[in-house]
């Protein structure tokens, strides 16, 4: 049995086994370290793995180096833990999913547009059963990955190609779905090739190039595209990203909330994020190519509390099958906190030089699957049509935005918590309007959860005209909901688009003009949850008595209306018209031509009750 791994043979000087072309398994020899440096060891008595005839089973059995080990250790048990703090839910999903009658329901792939695997591999329809089988072989997997005596690297190719099989099968879940699971499979991979127990843990090197060339390709895509609509990628575009997701996932804490409207109410407070968050992305490669371990460490800490407060503010959560990969810059962050300085030897060039010569076979591998990515990301792969998932650039966000200026305006509600799993998440890809997979009226009654649609494409951009369905361009307002949408909510959605119709685009600026919006939008949240409870509540009536259900209104609005309100009822909605000099009822001045955008500012709200989309009567 192989006991040390090294694809090198010093004393040949060639890669062995280059007689036979397919030997790529290891033998152990014992290899002495000379004067002249033709043999490279690591001590005077060390074996070394070297090519042979033997194939499959010296290379299964070589253990990893032992800061790989570690890595393995952490990283699959952490990914085991999400799966299964997340498997009721995305179990109670796929059962739903694996019958409906949409059309997202006839494609598996990765990413919300289901995309085959690296542009080319289909991913197959499973069972429910078959789903199930799926979660648990992929589980079982990742737990013996960790046992180095068991064969890792077998486990870690089985995980490797289980994971587009289980992941595949939930690209649309609010919780598996996106982009939050597509570094798992490449780490899977440089792993499984890393070089034997006294080896150099160059694999890890590969796996930080990795993940600093995605956050690297996500800025560079976020420039480019900017460049491309002609506005800057700054406050703006962070303030409309943040407000779409206190539409769409509100957070069920008051103080998260009270967060929120802070920041987007203050020019400042969004140029920083945008700009900060541009910058994390651009310099995590360089940190940890020319900053040591310093530099190494804080882009890691960085990068953990990027994704977290991407959690809290935009209800996106990276932290199950994104973050373990962070516990590669463990060695790093010791590093910092015990003052150890570590040696030239320790550098990532010299580990990655050393890596090329113990095993070169696998260290070209590992190369060749870094330089897919960097031509996916320089070729931005995913914004051309050519995705090739994994390998991403990740151009999530991209479009610059200013929701007080002339461009599409459109926003989701549902009852439906999409910051928690075992939901179809249609937040920002899947919608009556979209070209692809569009989810008509008729479709919408198909979906276990309450949804509304809103949309104003008046000024729409000629480049995102192609993703909408052509029924639907240039329309001054459409509403689409799979229930009966009260004339109120009807009418406050209105008069938010009318809001923004006539404002100026430095009006995103104006903490008065941003505080106007936020409060109709809570108001349009609690109109919501009330109509919501309405519908659960007459469904009810039609499927039978309260007493024959055992059905309460009190149970209809803990369980309905407070997770969608956030704490808002009919009486607070009262009093907040009170507050602001209502009467109760919702009026809006009939349509007048729209006024310039430079019109004097007596009030946002006077301007607005200038201009309403046609077909709304308030």
């Amino acid at each position: 049995a192989c006991v040390t791994d090294s694809a090198w043979h010093p004393s040949a000087g060639v890669l062995a086994g280059a007689a036979s072309l397919p030997a790529v398994g290891m033998m152990p020899q014992r290899v002495a370290q000379s004067p002249q440096g033709t043999g490279l060891m690591f001590g005077d008595d060390t074996e070394v793995c070297i090519d042979s005839e033997e194939v499959l089973q010296p290379f299964f059995l070589c253990e990893p180096p032992e800061q790989v080990r570690l890595f393995i250790l952490l990283f699959c048990t952490s990914v085991a833990v999400g799966l299964l703090l997340h498997h009721r839910s995305a179990s109670r999903f796929y059962q739903w999913f694996a019958r409906a009658d949409i059309p997202q329901a006839r494609v598996r792939g990765l990413a919300y547009n289901a995309c085959k695997a690296y542009g080319f591999i289909p991913v197959p329809c499973l069972s429910v059963e078959g789903f199930h089988a799926v979660a648990l072989a992929l589980l079982g997997t990742l737990l013996l990955s960790t046992f180095s005596g068991l064969a890792p690297r077998f486990f870690l190719f089985a995980s490797f190609a289980l994971y587009f099989l289980y992941f595949g099968q939930l690209f649309c879940e609010s919780k598996h779905g996106g982009h939050g699971s597509l570094l798992m499979p490449s780490v899977f991979f440089f792993l499984a090739l890393s070089g034997g127990p006294q080896s150099t843990p160059w694999s890890m090197v590969f796996i930080k190039i990795f993940v600093g060339v995605v956050y690297f390709a996500g800025a560079i895509s976020k420039l480019v595209v900017a460049a491309f609509f002609g506005k800057a990628w700054a406050g703006s575009t962070m303030q409309a990203y943040l407000i779409d997701g206190m539409w769409s996932r509100p957070h069920p804490w008051s103080c998260a909330r009270a967060l929120q409207k802070f920041l987007v109410t203050r020019w400042w407070a969004c140029t920083v994020l945008a700009l900060s968050g541009l910058v994390f992305e651009l310099t995590f490669l360089p940190l940890y190519l020319f900053g040591g371990h310093y530099g190494s460490g804080c882009a890691a800490l960085i990068a953990l509390s990027f994704h977290l407060g991407v959690d809290l503010l935009q209800g996106l959560d990276f932290k199950p099958f994104w973050c373990p990969i962070f516990w590669a810059f463990l060695p790093e962050i010791q590093a910092i906190l015990f003052g150890r300085s570590p040696a030239p030897e320790e550098s990532w060039s010299a580990v990655m030089a050393r890596g090329f010569d113990e095993e070169p076979c696998r260290w070209i591998l590992s190369a060749a699957y870094l330089a897919f990515q960097v031509v996916a990301s320089l070729g931005m792969f995913d914004v051309t049509g050519r995705e090739s998932l994994p390998m991403t650039c990740c151009p999530m966000f991209a479009v610059p935005r200013n929701m007080f200026g002339s461009e599409l305006r459109a926003g989701m509600m549902t009852d439906a918590d999409l910051r928690r799993g075992g939901h179809i998440d249609i937040a920002y890809n899947y919608s009556p309007f979209h070209r692809e997979m569009p989810l008509t009226e008729e479709l919408l009654r198909r979906l276990p959860q309450r949804v509304l649609f809103f949309m104003s494409s008046k000024h729409t951009h000629p480049l995102l005209d192609k993703f909408l369905d052509t029924a639907h361009r240039q329309q001054e307002f459409t509403l689409v909901a799979n229930f009966e949408v009260s004339a109120e909510l009807k009418c406050r959605i209105g008069r938010l688009v009318a809001m923004l119709e006539v404002a100026a685009d430095d009006d995103w600026m104006d903490a008065a003009a941003v505080t106007e919006v936020i409060d109709i939008q809570d108001e349009c949240r609690c109109l919501f949850a009330a109509d919501v409870c309405r519908s659960r509540v007459g469904e009810q009536e039609v499927g039978g008595s309260a007493g024959e259900k055992g059905f309460s209104m009190s149970q209809a609005l803990a369980s309905l209306l407070f997770p969608t309100t956030n704490g808002c009822s009919a009486a607070s909605l009262t009093a907040c018209q009170a507050d602001r000099g209502e009467a109760p009822g919702f009026y809006i001045a009939p349509r007048t031509p729209r006024p310039t955008a430079r019109e004097a500012r007596s009030s946002f709200r006077q301007r607005a009750a200038l201009w309403m989309p046609t077909g709304l009567k308030c």
